[in-house]
């Protein structure tokens, strides 16, 4: 490509530049897909369910792309209505062992979702 005036580079600038916000959003929104598949897969599930919502694992939520910290983020976790309670398989209490399944599916899932990321990012 070559480019000969002022505003040509500006608008080669600018395409490049909105390319790449499409490209890192549906890098991070492909990879937080993945994050809550394996997150849901992970969630225990019990046998007893004393709030009548069913398993914490059908409670998963992803948000949307949010650039409000200067990088590309997506919120993954556990809605409103079970999400209160998620720290208690997580993390134990004096009658149960802590499970640590949402720090197993951070660490299982750090390779696979960096992986995405450059796949989604590389230029064709």
């Amino acid at each position: 490509m070559s480019i000969t005036g002022e505003a040509e580079m500006l608008l080669a600038v600018t395409q490049l530049t909105e390319e790449y916000d499409r490209q890192a959003r549906k890098a991070v929104r492909s990879g937080g897909q993945m994050f809550a598949e394996k997150l849901k897969a992970d969630t225990p599930v019990s046998e007893e369910d004393h709030s009548g919502l069913g398993p914490l694992a059908d409670h998963i939520k992803t948000g949307s792309v949010s650039i409000k910290t200067g990088d590309y983020s997506v919120d993954i976790g556990y809605d409103t209505a079970k999400g209160r309670i998620a720290h208690f398989p997580n993390s134990g209490t004096s009658k149960q062992s802590p499970q640590h399944f949402i720090e197993k599916t951070q660490s299982e899932m750090r390779e696979p979702v960096l992986a995405e990321f450059i796949k989604d990012l590389k230029v064709n």
